[in-house]
């Protein structure tokens, strides 16, 4: 099987790598692990030796059709034929579920930023990504990485750093190193905020790096400076802090208020 570029494809080679993403998943025979992008199946046979269960999710015509010749008769291995990014997440993902995926790159934030709808099905989610992204993915306040992605995925996950994965790995050799990070499901203080909310308040901030909250969360949608300076003072949010400084937990504080200044008569056009 020949890798597609256009899908991102860099086949995993090293089956030690394989393992060490597996055990990283503290798979158990009773675990029923999600693997994306399964490829020609290394990750795979690992996982197999571990779980229950493995439901195996394949974009590619061609290695679907390898896979189902390569793990002939192995009833454990479920093989579901489509695109992860079109799933829903909520029929795919079965409750105490662990996955885990080596990431096409092309993919890999926009499937992060989906496994946040399932975060209260999933155990724990181990993935390689670019190395990148996985330190998006890990950065703390004040940290040069530290991103709407950072603040999006970690209001669900905490995000701890794996190990580094080099080019030498993988069939075609990328051109970058990779990581891998394990994301294991966190409860916030208080109630999450509606996803859709989130993510635009968070966005807003970050859509200007280096301008102060006052000047970007302004544009929110019903906002204004009055509302503003109202909605921080609740929530002991400093206006004057630029987005990369703010906490994860600061964020969430601030956009509960927001919704309850929304439901006062604002209404936000989705």
């Amino acid at each position: 099987m020949r890798p597609k570029r256009s899908l991102g494809q860099n086949f995993l080679t090293n089956a030690g790598i394989a393992r060490k993403m597996a055990e990283l998943a503290c798979i158990g025979p009773g675990d029923t692990v999600v693997e994306v992008g399964p490829g020609r199946g290394m990750l795979t046979r690992c996982l197999l030796s571990s779980a229950g269960r493995v439901l195996a999710v394949e974009k590619d015509d061609g290695l679907v059709d390898h896979l189902r010749h390569v793990f002939s008769g192995e009833d454990r291995l479920v093989l579901v034929h489509g695109d992860i990014l079109e799933c829903d997440l909520h029929e795919l993902v079965p409750q105490g579920a662990k996955i885990v995926a080596n990431l096409p790159y092309n993919i890999a934030s926009r499937f992060v930023l989906r496994l946040t709808e399932a975060a209260g099905a999933i155990d724990r989610a181990v993935l390689m990504l670019q190395k990148e992204v996985a330190d998006r993915l890990c950065a703390k306040p004040s940290d040069t990485a530290y991103s709407a992605l950072t603040v999006i995925v970690s209001a669900s996950f905490s995000t701890s750093p794996g190990f580094t994965v080099g080019p030498a790995n993988f069939f075609p050799r990328p051109k970058v190193d990779s990581r891998v990070v394990v994301l294991t499901p966190r409860s916030p203080a208080g109630d999450m905020p509606d996803p859709g909310i989130f993510a635009r308040v968070v966005r807003s901030a970050f859509s200007r790096r280096r301008k102060v909250l006052a000047n970007t969360l302004v544009h929110l949608e019903g906002m204004d400076a009055r509302s503003l300076s109202s909605i921080a003072g609740a929530c002991s949010v400093d206006l004057r802090s630029r987005p990369q400084d703010v906490s994860v937990d600061a964020y969430l504080s601030f956009c509960r208020e927001y919704e309850a200044f929304l439901g006062q008569g604002r209404t936000l056009h989705r």
